[in-house]
């Protein structure tokens, strides 16, 4: 059981609750048989010596009670909190070192499975296991003084179990099954939210506020049917737990009175009888509602499973050279992702050391996906990459990825201030040392170490963002500089601030950059132009101009 999975590392907080459980259960058990057998016979009989002492003991025992129960409850509210977060960090772990093809396509999926999934665990372990386990031992303990005073009447209820469980188990099946279908149309609709919150001016401006409107709706309603589905079955559990403990109760009513009648049993054992017996039906119908609880909780458990168990990416090798020359070479390169066509298809590439080499070409060409298998984030499906020689993927892949410094569209900022973003991704930097790099890309003074940045980088402008990242590919002293689409969304201002940029800091690094707007690149090296997925042209601006191929065509257009 997936739940049992999740559940099993935190076997010894879950034995000390039910420790804990022992006590109050104990206290309600006794109540009966020490407070209210003897003080029914000794009134209906008028003997008033010993009321004293029966009364002083239902105190103790309701004191008993009220300590034991609080400090079971307050354990159980700190299970309820730590197993998630434990298991919200490891999952979040798991997923950093996931092999990226394995990984769910959605964002905001993901996000859902860690966030409403485990808080569906939460709210099991604190509703439904710690009922199981204070309602369950004190059933016990209720079960252990009916047999032993009352053993006839008792066998009768103890025959009627096993047809409540068949009951309460045909309903858990279908709670379960709503319960899967209800998370996943829930992380759907997570999706749907990210899909919405995170392009809100560009859906604004594009009019699509009815089509988005819409898909959320279509999403949100398929969540609530979903969702109402699975509450109506649970709600059988009720009403079918209290038909048969009802019913069970007025025929041993009716057994009691005549056993009284019979002179088998006082009228005191009745009482205390029935009060054990009322104590016994709250669990059963609290342990009705957990198999319920469990349901919707295996559920969730499965889904978070399905995340621990996703593989990792494959492991690199061990090389740790002192030095790095930052010569690249693709062989027969190519690559496809899962279930799709071939994005790159048989590469053939040489970049020099301290080079700087320009990747055009239309969208859709492979441009950027060949950037991520420079980095070694995917392996190819044919052929290599080389770097100095030597297959990328021989390289430790701490060591390589602190030498190569990727400068996405949108750069990796956090909310914080300038210095702790720095800091980073360049943690052996010091002060004086981001001043110099701020400086360097022509940021500082105007951004300061002190500047604080929202989510994302806001609060900067987005050619600030890319000189900021050029600035810690700069203190990290990357010797190989990949840059994608850095300038395609920048006025000229900004994309001549950029370029300037990264100029100050090309002398002694390798430097690839894939590029939208031709002038940016046009004094590159080496133009690598691709097409469909493969290389079509190699060259220098003019070069490939007098070629008059795909290149010449992409700069009169």
């Amino acid at each position: 059981m997936n739940l049992f999975r999740l559940l099993g590392p935190f076997l010894p907080h879950l034995l000390l609750s039910a420790g804990l459980s022992v006590l109050p259960a104990i206290a309600q058990a006794w109540l009966p048989g020490r407070v209210v057998k003897p003080l029914f016979d000794q009134v209906l009989a008028g003997q008033f010596e010993r009321l004293g002492q029966v009364l002083w003991a239902g105190a103790a025992l309701l004191l008993l009670l009220v300590v034991s129960g609080y400090v079971l409850e307050a354990f159980m509210g700190y299970l309820s909190v730590k197993i998630p977060a434990v298991w919200r960090e490891r999952v979040f772990e798991h997923l950093l070192k996931t092999d990226l093809t394995a990984l769910p396509p959605s964002s905001g999926g993901l996000t859902g499975r860690l966030v409403a999934d485990l808080k569906e665990l939460e709210g099991f372990v604190f509703y439904s296991l710690g009922g199981l386990l204070v309602q369950g031992i004190l059933l016990l303990a209720l079960l252990a003084q009916l047999l032993l005073h009352y053993a006839q009447l008792t066998l009768y209820v103890l025959l009627a179990l096993p047809l409540m469980a068949l009951l309460l188990g045909w309903v858990g099946a279908w709670v379960t099954h709503f319960s899967r279908r209800t998370q996943a149309a829930l992380e759907r609709l997570a999706g749907r939210m990210a899909e919405g919150f995170g392009r809100l001016e560009l859906i604004r401006a594009l009019n699509l506020e009815a089509f988005a409107r819409a898909r959320f709706r279509q999403s949100n309603q398929q969540q609530y049917r979903l969702g109402r589905t699975r509450s109506l079955i649970a709600a059988l559990n009720l009403p079918l737990g209290q038909l048969a403990t009802t019913t069970l109760l007025g025929l041993l009513l009716l057994m009691g009175v005549g056993a009284v009648q019979r002179g088998q049993l006082t009228p005191g054992d009745l009482t205390a009888f029935l009060t054990l017996l009322a104590l016994a039906i709250a669990p059963l119908q609290l342990l009705s509602r957990v198999g319920t609880g469990f349901a919707q909780a295996e559920g969730a458990a499965a889904r978070v499973v399905e995340l621990l168990e996703l593989p990792e990416a494959p492991p690199m090798g061990q090389l740790r050279p002192r030095t790095l020359e930052g010569r690249l070479e693709l062989r027969q390169l190519s690559f496809a992702y899962p279930n799709a066509k071939a994005t790159l298809q048989n590469l053939n590439l040489r970049v020099e050391p301290g080079s700087f080499t320009a990747i055009v070409g239309p969208s859709g060409a492979g441009k950027s996906t060949l950037l991520r298998l420079l980095l070694g984030l995917y392996r190819p499906s044919e052929g290599q990459v080389l770097l100095d020689g030597r297959d990328l993927q021989s390289y430790e892949a701490a060591w390589l990825r602190a030498r190569m410094a990727w400068v996405p569209q949108e750069p990796l900022l956090f909310a914080g201030s300038v210095q702790e973003n720095l800091a980073a991704l360049a943690p052996e930097a010091s002060s004086e040392a981001m001043k110099e790099a701020l400086r360097t890309v022509g940021l500082y003074p105007e951004v300061g170490l002190q500047t604080l940045l929202d989510d994302g980088g806001g609060g900067l402008s987005v050619g600030q963002r890319q000189r900021l990242a050029i600035a810690a590919a700069l203190l990290r002293e990357a010797r190989i500089l990949l840059l994608d689409e850095i300038t395609s969304a920048l006025d000229k201002q900004s994309e001549g601030q950029v370029v300037a940029a990264l100029e100050a800091v090309r002398p002694g690094r390798t430097v690839i950059v894939v590029a939208h707007r031709l002038s940016t690149v046009q004094h590159a090296d080496q133009i690598v132009v691709m097409e469909n997925g493969h290389i079509v042209e190699v060259g220098r601006h003019q070069e490939l101009m007098d070629l008059g191929g795909v290149y010449a065509g992409l700069w009169k257009a």
